[in-house]
This record gives C-alpha cells, sequence and structure tokens, in this order.
C-alpha cells in the first residue's frame, strides 16, 4: 500500500485527485445539472420540469420492489439496477454539491493510497451494500436516492487507512472512527428533529461497508484487521 502522504509536489489538489474518483464525481454532478437545466425548460421542455421526480421514481431504490422480487423470486433488470443507479439522483443542488465534497475530500484520500480504481470499487460495493441493508431493515419505507452512501464508503476507507496509521504508530486506534462517529450522530439527531425516510441508516452502513471493503482490498485482507 503507498504511502499516505501526499506528494508535495502535486501542482494543485484538483490535479492531485486520481481520475476515476474525479470522473465520479463529475458523474454525479453531471446529473445535477441536467436537473437544473430541466428545472428552467432548458432540457425536455415542459416535461424536463419534472425530470428529478421521474428519475427517482425510475432509478430510486424501492424497498418494496426488492421486497416483492425476494419473496416471489422475480428478479427484474429493473430493480437491480437501482442498487446503483439510486446513488446518481440526488433531492437538491445542495445535496450533490455536498456529496461531491465527501467523494473528493475522501476518494482523493484513498486513492492516493489505495489507487483510484480501488477506491471506485469501494464505493459502488458501499452503494449496492447499503441499499441491501435499507432494503432489508426498512422494507415498507419509501425511496432510497442519493450519493450519501457511497461517499460514507469513501469516510469508512478513510476510516480504517486512519486506523492502520495509528496503529502503526504505536497511537489509540479509536481516534480513526472520531470523525465517522461525529457524522453518524449528527445524522441521527437530524433524523429525530425532522423525521423523514431512515436514509441516514444506509450512509451509517456505507461507511461500515467502506471500511470492511478497504480492509478486505488491503494487504492481508480481513484476517489483517482481525489481528489488530
Amino acid at each position: 500500500m503507498p504511502s499516505p502522504i501526499p506528494s508535495s509536489n502535486d501542482p494543485s489538489p484538483v490535479n492531485s485527485v486520481p481520475a476515476p474518483v474525479l470522473a465520479l464525481a463529475a458523474f454525479v454532478f453531471g446529473i445535477e445539472v441536467l436537473f437544473w437545466l430541466g428545472s428552467r425548460g432548458v432540457l425536455g421542455g415542459d416535461a424536463g420540469i419534472a425530470l428529478r421526480v421521474t428519475a427517482f421514481e425510475d432509478y430510486g431504490f424501492a424497498p418494496r420492489l426488492w421486497a416483492f422480487m425476494v419473496q416471489n423470486g422475480a428478479w427484474s433488470f429493473d430493480g437491480l439496477q437501482r442498487f446503483v443507479t439510486y446513488a446518481f439522483v440526488n433531492v437538491s443542488f445542495l445535496s450533490t454539491t455536498l456529496s461531491c465534497v465527501f467523494i473528493l475530500a475522501f476518494g482523493k484520500f484513498v486513492g492516493e493510497v489505495m489507487g483510484g480504481a480501488r477506491a471506485l470499487v469501494i464505493f459502488v460495493v458501499a452503494t449496492v451494500g447499503a441499499a441491501l441493508v435499507y432494503g432489508s431493515v426498512f422494507p415498507d419505507q419509501s425511496l432510497l436516492y442519493g450519493a450519501f452512501p457511497g461517499a460514507y464508503g469513501l469516510l469508512g476507507a478513510y476510516t480504517y487507512i486512519l486506523f492502520l496509521i495509528l496503529d502503526g504508530a504505536d497511537e489509540n486506534r479509536m481516534q480513526a472512527f472520531r470523525l465517522v462517529g461525529i457524522l453518524a450522530g449528527l445524522q441521527l439527531v437530524f433524523g429525530i428533529l425532522f423525521g423523514g425516510p431512515p436514509h441516514w441508516a444506509a450512509d451509517i452502513a456505507g461507511a461500515a461497508i467502506g471500511f470492511l471493503t478497504a480492509a478486505a482490498l488491503g494487504p492481508g485482507g480481513i484476517a489483517r484487521l482481525l489481528r489488530r
């Protein structure tokens, strides 16, 4: 595993972001641009105004649909693709911007240490795994959407790398979980105060899955983590 210390010769923060991570963030933000154009009638005419709502219905992860497929063995491409596509349908411009900040910040760190391709794999695995947890625990809830579960997966991978760094420096390894703990706590508080679908569960699941996926992809795999 390469050194987690970024090179001081990097010409700029953007240029130092691994290409797969940068492409992922650009794709997530690009979809938001399409929604923005549609909301102003530039894209799709009158139908463009409802472009985001239509995307929720067509690409958001539907727990009830997943439960139906499991119970009846009626697997469909439409139902299975939603495990991934929901990550690219965000609820607002602000949500998209924040998720892209997460992807670029934590993806940059993870990509520099583990490689950009592995960072992308972690995002996808966390996205799929978080939807599976959400659909299994909350089968009657409404749609799951947004890039945060995958972005939290990169946060989980960042946490694992920091865990190894602290372990190697003989420091308190629990400090590695401080950031993810704070963010998870905030998610719970906002969920209790403002209600709405329990998307926080998918975010937290994404972080946990990202942590384990990073461990599995790193030298020594999960066995190395268990030895700690």
